[in-house]
């Protein structure tokens, strides 16, 4: 059907924008890491949706020439991103937060020898998610 091609509610629900909207203002690595966290929920493998974007993650890290983010608009898309996540009783939702403002911080920061922290935190945020999300399988 047309809706599962265009706009298919994973795509979007529960965010306020479509995935698309963050994952266009960065690289095509970092984009995707983004991508598949906050879709994972809505996909009948989430823990293999988490382990693509710990791929892209260790990508990340291990070729720190990638990870741009373009800046109009950026901020914007993340705060919406980052409220919609915004619930903090919600596991899921928390560590998803974690993963996504540690990335972006790392993304922001031009000197690749200061990213460490950053990348760490997105690890933890992402290991963590992984490691639920085997859980209910």
């Amino acid at each position: 059907s047309k809706e599962a091609v265009n706009h298919p509610s994973h795509y979007a629900a529960p965010y306020r924008r479509e995935v698309i909207e963050l994952t266009a203002r960065f690289d095509f690595t970092t984009g995707n890491a983004m991508k598949y966290v906050l879709r994972c929920r809505f996909k009948a493998r989430p823990a293999e949706d988490l382990q693509k974007a710990r791929w892209y993650l260790n990508y990340f890290i291990d070729h720190p020439e990638t990870g741009f983010c373009l800046k109009e608009g950026a901020q914007a898309v993340i705060d919406d991103f980052l409220a919609d996540l915004h619930h903090p009783e919600d596991a899921f939702c928390s560590d998803a937060s974690r993963f996504l403002k540690s990335l972006c911080a790392a993304v922001a920061i031009r000197d690749f020898s200061k990213r460490r922290p950053f990348n760490e935190e997105a690890i933890k945020a992402l290991d963590a998610l992984i490691a639920r999300a085997s859980k209910t399988v």
